[in-house]
C-alpha cells in the first residue's frame, strides 16, 4: 500500500516542480510550522554538529508540561510510525486484530513481528459503528488490538469513555490496546492520553507531523504506563530524535497562538469543505472529526483512480482509498488545506460532478487564511 504525500512522484511524472502540486492527499496543517518553532530551528542550526541528546530531556519536559503527564510516561521517537513499529517488536503478540479500515503500517508492523493479523472491518453503511459485542468475540485470544481515534481514512472518532470501554474489554481479554491517535488534536475532547499511564495494557501514540506541520522533521510520542514505556525505552535505536525535531517540536508546544489559530481553522474549513462537497450531484461525504474528509463516488461513472488522474493533471492530489479494507476504488480522501486552496479543489470537482439541489443549503464561512 502506497501512503499519501508522495508529491515527488507525481511532479516527476508530469515534469513540474513538486511544490506546485497541491497536495490534498496528505493531512498536513497548511499553515506550515509555528513562528517560534521556525525562529527555535534558525538559531540551533549551530546544534548540528553535536550528537542529540539520547534522552530528549527537553522535550520530554515540555511534552509532559503541556499534556500535564509524567515524564516517565512518555516516549518520544522519530515519528508515530517508528512507534507503531517498535511495538509489536517489544511485546509479540501471536495474534492481532485490527480495527478496518485502517493505517497500513499497523498490519505491516505486526506482519513483520512475526503476530498472525485479522482485521474487524467496519462497514461504511453503518457510518463505521463499532460493534461492542462483536469486537468482544474477535479480542479473545488476541495479544494486542489497533484503532485509530479518530480512524484513517475515515475521520470518524469515538468519545474518550467509548475508548476506555474499549481498554476495560481489552484488559479483561489479557489485550493490549494501542490508540493511534495522530489526528486527535482536531478533533477535540476524544483523547485518553491522560488516562494511559494508570492503564497498565494502553498504550496512546501521538504524532506531532499533522497538527505542527512537522512531516519532514519526524516526532511522535507514546503515552503509557511507566513499566511499558521503560520496555520499549530499552529497544529504541540511540539518537532516534534529531536536534533539531526536538527543538521545533518544545517551541511548537509553546505556541497558544498557532495551536488556536489552527485549531479554529480546522473546525472551520472541514465544515466548509463537507457542506460544500455534499452539493455535488454523485458524491457522497462521510462526517469526520479529522483535518481531513472522506468521501464516496456513486453512481460508477467513474472511479477515485480516475478522479485523481484528472485532478493532478490540474496540480491537485488527491487520495484514492481502493486499497483499503472495507472500502473500494470508489472511495477517496481530501485534507483540509486554505480557503483558496480548498476552492480550487472545489471548482475542479464542480466541473465533473454536477451540483445537486442542496448547493442552495450551503451556509458562508469566514475565510480564515
Amino acid at each position: 500500500m502506497t501512503h499519501g504525500g508522495n508529491i515527488w512522484e507525481e511532479a516527476k511524472r508530469l515534469g513540474i516542480d513538486p511544490l506546485r502540486i497541491i497536495d490534498f492527499s496528505a493531512s498536513i496543517n497548511p499553515f506550515g510550522p509555528s513562528r517560534k518553532a521556525l525562529m527555535a530551528l534558525r538559531s540551533s542550526l549551530r546544534l548540528i554538529p553535536p550528537y542529540p541528546d539520547p534522552d530528549a530531556r527537553e522535550l520530554k519536559r515540555a511534552l509532559s508540561a503541556h499534556h500535564s503527564i509524567p515524564e516517565g510516561a512518555i516516549l518520544p521517537a522519530n515519528g508515530s510510525t517508528e512507534l507503531i513499529h517498535l511495538i509489536p517488536r517489544v511485546f509479540r503478540p501471536e495474534r492481532a486484530l485490527i480495527i478496518e479500515p485502517a493505517f497500513s503500517e499497523y498490519g505491516r508492523a505486526l506482519k513483520l513481528s512475526g503476530a498472525k493479523v485479522s482485521g474487524l472491518v467496519l462497514d461504511w453503511r453503518d457510518s463505521f459503528r463499532l460493534d461492542v459485542k462483536k469486537l468482544a468475540r474477535r479480542v479473545e485470544g488476541c495479544g494486542m488490538v489497533f484503532i485509530g481515534n479518530p480512524s484513517n481514512p475515515a475521520g470518524t472518532a469515538l468519545s474518550r469513555e467509548e475508548v476506555l470501554s474499549i481498554a476495560a474489554l481489552c484488559r479483561k481479554k489479557g489485550t493490549i490496546l494501542v490508540v493511534d491517535e495522530a489526528f486527535a488534536d482536531f478533533a477535540g475532547e476524544v483523547s485518553i492520553m491522560k488516562d494511559a499511564p494508570s492503564l497498565k495494557n494502553v498504550i496512546v501514540l501521538r504524532s506531532m507531523t499533522k497538527f505542527y506541520s512537522m512531516a519532514g522533521l519526524r516526532l511522535g510520542f507514546a503515552v503509557g504506563s511507566v513499566p511499558a514505556i521503560e520496555k520499549m525505552r530499552k529497544h529504541l535505536p540511540p539518537w532516534s530524535i534529531n536536534t533539531l525535531a526536538s527543538v521545533a517540536a518544545t517551541a511548537s508546544l509553546m505556541d497558544g497562538r498557532y495551536i488556536e489559530r489552527t485549531s479554529k481553522w480546522a473546525a472551520t474549513e472541514r465544515e466548509f469543505l463537507a457542506s460544500s462537497l455534499s452539493t455535488l450531484k454523485g458524491i457522497r461525504v462521510f462526517p469526520s472529526s479529522a483535518n481531513f474528509v472522506m468521501a464516496l463516488i456513486e453512481g460508477g461513472a467513474l472511479d477515485a483512480l480516475e478522479l485523481k488522474r484528472r485532478l493532478i493533471k490540474k496540480g491537485l492530489l488527491i487520495r484514492d482509498l481502493g486499497d483499503f479494507a472495507g472500502l473500494g476504488k470508489a472511495f477517496f480522501r481530501v485534507s483540509l488545506k486554505k480557503r483558496e486552496e480548498n476552492k480550487a479543489l472545489l471548482g475542479e470537482l464542480s466541473s465533473i460532478f454536477r451540483k445537486g439541489p442542496r448547493a442552495l443549503q450551503i451556509r458562508k464561512h469566514p475565510a480564515i487564511i
